[in-house]
């Protein structure tokens, strides 16, 4: 076997030993030819003929490559190690040179004599052209922009939009297949925004690509969630209303300017919308308006959330749930995710039922329910009583099947005879490539019929059962830029805005079958993902670093129109988080518009991994842990009235719940928020800090707690034990609250938006 495809599987990322390296080399270029042989030793010498246009070109030797090493992602599944690892091969390179712009390049390999298929690369040059070009003000600070590739049409320079530096395109003499554009940048001009990224708040000095993909914890710049919206401190924002592939040079490159770079369709144009104005708020709205609005969740959303992925049996679950009362921890949401079979994510483990045909659905009445979960909709009916939501896992993948499940394989037999996944250019399903549900079908969310056969299967889970709501985890499923969708659509017209889509859709055949009262928990999202709440962040470890990270997350996605976002307290992955870490997550939870625990591993194992407030207290020894807990739940239940209102806000705006301080005030740390408009929260995000700085904006400020009052524009110390976070409230507010018979913060009360009384802060 000679192996040689030029782009691989099409990793955004990473690249396979038979790839082209780069795959797609600029005009004049060198670039290396990567060939894989099997079975090792076989092949003696392997060669890359070549020919340029239509005269014959060098013949150039391969070297073979002894110490080449794979890529290997953490949580990198076994079937994708037996591909990348185990696999018997030899590895070897040739090195080439792109051709010139405007020139084709053919070459094909030979090996031992035998040759296999040409492949082209055409030769791609930056070129500076000026662009025609239509600019219009569509209200009072906002302006459509259409960038296309032909006569040069307006002056690039326009109101209050940066200066254009520079317009190259992307072409190989016929067609332009990207463009670039470089705006001035001032010296002390911040950026924020792109989705939810990780690595930092402000991104000046950073380069940013906007790509959906599935980073497993430490995502560095990766993103579950991008979003091609940009906010500048100069006073202006830019969304660019496209859905493939493009990167930001936040003066990365040049400290004076800023670039962008964007793939484009045949038609050889980009569209922006550019926003200017003073607040960065209302710029934030605006650009959420436009993609949304953003959709209140209901009330319930917004209490305590518990989840751990080892609760794989009712037992457990009630288990869990009974010890949440017995600490009187009380949780208004349960997320189950090791609930299904993980072959059709429709059916609970160990239900007994007659199979039926692909086009059939199944109902209630159809199963026996006996093992792991006995009675689901008794313990659904339980846990409304106690009111508590339940919350199934969701996955858009077909997995791929082992021949064992009838109903499975009546369902795959169906969707195949359908065409209900996306496919190959060559007409066959698209098979997932990464590594998670490898070699499963993607659902094709774009085709009617799909979507109307995928979803109603899980209908009796909400119309017979009182399932609340789904867990839609995954949406980064998508690689092939060559994938078609039944819409017309391909790949790289869609890998940014699958998880949309898949969620959108899960979301309206939800609530419609609720009465509206349900939501989503999705991972992945992108630009208007806001139409379909809510959203956390993802996989991440329990350690310092991932929580400081997952602030800058939760940040960053709410200047991206993401307003109702929430991550795992003190991380889900890897050995448990100290007491300390876990009380200092609970409380920046508290203050977040999710508060939400979880945990990996769906096996049980000794010693539990479980972030329950019992567990953490059981496994650090620390006697406090519970009872801090127990203190912020409750107060996060004496401020509903409060976190409705300003979830509500919200909403009718488009801006979002945790306000990130630095987008106005430059002295502020990159972890300090409003939650809301008028509560100033201040994690505490390092280890064994009893005392915490605080940035205080101009004006006079109460402390929350203490009500001490104190002269705004400064940084104060402020004591910070376990059982405080440092959240500070602007002179001559009022809160409103759901109080106790003692009147006082941490004391239990039902979850209710209704105020009873207001915390004042006049003096």
């Amino acid at each position: 076997m000679i192996i040689h495809t030029p782009k691989g599987q099409e990793h955004p990322y990473e690249q396979l030993p038979e790839e082209r390296f780069p795959r797609e080399p600029l005009a004049g270029q060198p670039f290396e030819i990567g060939i894989v042989t099997r079975p090792p030793g076989e092949v003696r010498s392997v060669s890359v003929h070549t020919r340029l246009d239509n005269a014959a070109g060098p013949t150039v030797s391969a070297c073979q490559i002894a110490d080449w090493k794979p890529w290997l992602e953490e949580g990198v599944g076994a079937e994708f190690l037996d591909r990348m690892v185990k696999v018997e091969q030899d590895i070897w390179r040739a090195q080439l040179t792109a051709p010139e712009h405007g020139h084709i390049l053919t070459y094909w390999i030979e090996a031992d004599g035998h040759t296999g298929p040409e492949y082209t690369l055409c030769g791609e040059a930056w070129q500076p052209e000026l662009p025609a070009l239509s600019l219009s003000e569509t209200c009072p600070g906002q302006w459509a922009m259409s960038i296309r590739r032909g006569q040069p049409g307006t002056a690039l320079d326009h109101g209050p939009l940066p200066h254009v530096c520079a317009v190259e395109w992307l072409t190989d003499g016929k067609c332009a297949r990207r463009v670039r554009i470089t705006f001035a940048s001032a010296p002390d001009e911040a950026f924020f925004g792109v989705g939810e990224r990780f690595n930092a708040l402000n991104q000046r000095g950073e380069t940013l690509d906007v790509r959906c993909y599935e980073q497993y914890k430490s995502q560095g710049k990766r993103t579950y969630f991008p979003v091609p919206f940009m906010l500048s401190s100069a006073g202006y924002g830019v969304y660019v209303d496209s859905q493939r592939w493009m990167q930001f040079d936040f003066a990365a490159t040049q400290p004076d300017a800023w670039t962008l770079e964007a793939d484009l369709g045949p038609d050889e144009t980009l569209n922006l919308t550019w926003f200017a104005g003073d607040l960065p708020l209302d710029i934030i709205s605006r650009f959420t308006q436009l993609t949304g609005p953003a959709v209140l969740p209901p009330l319930w959303t917004f209490g305590l959330w518990m989840s751990g992925n080892e609760w794989n049996s009712q037992a457990r679950v009630q288990h869990e749930v009974e010890q949440s009362f017995v600490h009187e921890i009380f949780p208004s949401v349960l997320v189950i995710e090791a609930w299904s079979d993980e072959t059709t994510f429709y059916i609970w483990n160990d239900a007994h039922y007659a199979p039926v045909a692909g086009d059939k659905m199944l109902h209630y009445q159809d199963f026996t329910f006996e093992g792991k979960w006995p009675d689901p909709k008794g313990m659904i009916d339980d846990l409304h009583r106690k009111q508590i939501r339940l919350v199934l896992w969701q996955i858009p993948a077909f997995k791929a099947s082992d021949g064992q499940h009838p109903q499975h394989e009546a369902d795959r037999a169906y969707f195949e005879q359908q065409g209900f996944g996306a496919r190959e250019a060559d007409g066959s399903l698209y098979k997932i490539r990464p590594f998670w549900f490898r070699n499963g079908y993607l659902w094709d969310v774009t085709n009617p019929a799909a979507r109307e056969w995928w979803l109603n299967k899980r209908a009796y889970l909400l119309e017979e059962m009182g399932v609340d709501g789904f867990k839609t985890d995954g949406g980064e499923h998508l690689w092939g830029s060559d994938t078609r969708f039944a819409d017309g659509r391909r790949g790289d017209e869609l890998w940014n805005a699958y998880p949309q889509l898949y969620t959108e859709a899960y979301y309206e055949f939800t609530t419609a079958k609720r009465d509206g009262d349900a939501l989503l928990f999705s991972r992945a999202g992108f630009a208007g993902s806001q139409r379909s709440p809510a959203h956390w962040a993802g996989d991440e470890n329990s350690t310092w670093d991932a929580y400081r990270h997952s602030i800058l997350a939760g940040l960053s996605a709410g200047i991206s129109g993401v307003p109702f976002w929430g991550w795992d307290i003190g991380g889900f992955s890897g050995e448990i988080p100290s007491a300390e870490l876990y009380l200092r997550g609970t409380a920046m939870a508290a203050f977040c518009p999710i508060m939400q625990y979880h945990s990996e591993f769906n096996q049980h194992r000794e010693p539990c991994h479980d972030r329950t407030p019992w567990n953490i207290q059981a496994r650090t020894g620390n006697e406090q842990v519970i009872p801090i807990f127990r203190f912020f739940t409750n107060v996060r239940h004496n401020l509903m009235p409060y976190i409705w209102q300003e979830a509500q806000y919200a909403a009718q705006t488009g801006q979002p719940m945790m306000r990130a301080l630095p987008l106005w005030e430059r002295d502020a740390s990159p972890y300090q928020y409003f939650f809301g408009r008028d509560l100033l929260v201040c994690p505490v995000v390092e280890e064994g800090a009893t005392i915490w700085p605080v940035y205080l904006p101009d004006g006079a400020w109460f402390d929350f707690w203490t009500h001490e009052r104190l002269a705004g524009n400064q940084t104060v110390q402020v004591a910070a034990p376990l059982d405080r976070i440092p959240i500070f409230v602007r002179a001559r507010t009022a809160i409103p609250v759901s109080w106790g018979a003692n009147k006082r913060l941490g004391e239990y009360v039902p979850l209710s938006a209704s105020a009873n009384d207001s915390l004042k802060f006049d003096r």
